[in-house]
């Protein structure tokens, strides 16, 4: 068994990154094989980065620690990706900020678990792309916020249609897609109604 580290050196303070994993490995008693350190674009599909390497050698009931989901990819999806060839392979995926691994070389895996992993990685994206989105609204000098009296010109849950559609693919419930969006199910039913209702009515003409 092998432990490879991964790390993404534009995804914050490498020194505290550092810090962690050894702290983690050391908890987990796992001995580290080698610390991959990716800096090329996070925007890169996963396939095109380092992480697409490794996974094409790594072995069965070998492990992968990262510090957070956003080192290994940009996306939800992407990370469902990685995950499903992890799962096929029988790779042992960790994940320190959320103290959780996904033990692939168990015979069963919780999907509870699995569910809650998932959530807490997509509210990260969330928050990340909020932030960089405000910070780049400010450093332009625009308001932040929208403007008074200007309705939503999407659905709430459009900006989430990748993720959603990934999720459905992957035969999640729609109950627990939900809580995945953070929204009511109602919300959600609602949406995929109107999605529907417009792809039809597209089709028409």
């Amino acid at each position: 068994m092998r432990c490879f580290a991964y790390i993404h050196t534009d995804s914050g303070n490498m020194d505290t990154f550092q810090e962690e994993l050894a702290t983690y490995l050391k908890g987990k008693k796992l001995e580290l094989t080698k610390l991959i350190k990716d800096n090329q674009s996070i925007k890169l599909h996963w396939t095109e980065r380092p992480i697409g390497q490794l996974l094409k050698q790594i072995k069965h009931n070998d492990q992968i620690v990262v510090f957070e989901a956003n080192h290994l990819a940009c996306s939800t999806s992407q990370i469902l990706e990685i995950m499903s060839v992890a799962a096929t392979n029988a790779i042992n995926l960790h994940f320190i900020k959320y103290n959780s691994m996904i033990d692939n070389a168990s015979p069963e895996i919780s999907t509870q678990q699995l569910l809650n992993l998932i959530s807490k990685i997509e509210s990260d994206f969330v928050s990340k792309r909020t932030s960089q989105a405000l910070a780049r609204r400010k450093a332009a000098g625009l308001p932040l916020g929208r403007p008074k009296g200007r309705a939503n010109k999407s659905l709430k849950l459009d900006k989430y249609r990748e993720e959603i559609e990934k999720y459905l693919t992957l035969g999640i419930s729609k109950a627990s897609i939900a809580k995945l969006v953070d929204c009511h199910p109602q919300t959600l039913y609602d949406w995929l109604d109107r999605k529907d209702t417009r792809r039809n009515t597209s089709n028409v003409h």
